[in-house]
């Protein structure tokens, strides 16, 4: 770091220092925000992942019952005969500065089976039950890429934290000191030689 040793440097690097000072009482505070929130966040993706296996065994278990009561191939005949069209609409919205995803899914039945007293019951469980699952699925999704993208913004936020703390503040409290020592030694100097001079003349 280059600088000139005069009394308006010392007050530009002053001045910084103390914005850098402020930049990392922020970059702390939100270093403690992320890792809350993401402390937060894992509970929530956690238990997310506990109901989407609940879902999950719960539709292959109506599937399983629906197989033994009609038979395979009945079985498959009754799916053939519906059709599910699945949307997903995912947009971007703000969190603490973060661009995180906002995904909804919608499932729309454009087949109806052709006797609806004639299918099983169980199917009828199992298809519910894996709309469900895959509702699920979309939210654990939204859930994960949340939480990995705040832990890449925690991630950042450490090495900024460290990088003010560690490098750019000592930096300039060493140049600082450099500075005022040196003048210091000028003003020494200049009095030194006022004070030869006031010898001389007397």
């Amino acid at each position: 770091m280059k600088f000139t040793k005069s009394k308006t440097e010392l007050l530009e690097l002053k001045k910084d220092l103390n914005v850098m000072e402020e930049g990392k009482e922020i970059l702390q505070h939100k270093r403690n925000v992320l890792i809350k929130e993401i402390l937060k966040h894992l509970d929530k993706v956690e238990k997310s992942r506990k109901e989407l296996n609940i879902y999950v065994q719960k539709a292959y278990m109506m599937l399983k019952k629906a197989y033994m009561e009609e038979g395979r191939e009945n079985i498959k005949k009754q799916v053939e005969t519906t059709t599910l069209k699945g949307e997903i609409d995912a947009k971007e919205k703000s969190f603490i500065g973060i661009s995180v995803p906002s995904i909804s899914y919608r499932l729309n039945l454009e087949k109806f089976p052709i006797d609806m007293v004639s299918e099983s019951i169980f199917v009828d469980l199992a298809r519910t039950a894996f709309i469900d699952s895959m509702k699920k699925v979309m939210e654990l999704t939204e859930l994960e890429i949340k939480a990995w993208k705040m832990a890449e913004e925690l991630k950042k936020t450490v090495i900024r934290v460290n990088a003010v703390e560690k490098y750019y503040i000592p930096m300039y409290q060493k140049a600082i000191k450099e500075i005022e020592t040196a003048l210091e030694e000028q003003e020494l100097e200049f009095l030194a030689t006022i004070k030869k001079l006031k010898e001389r003349k007397s």
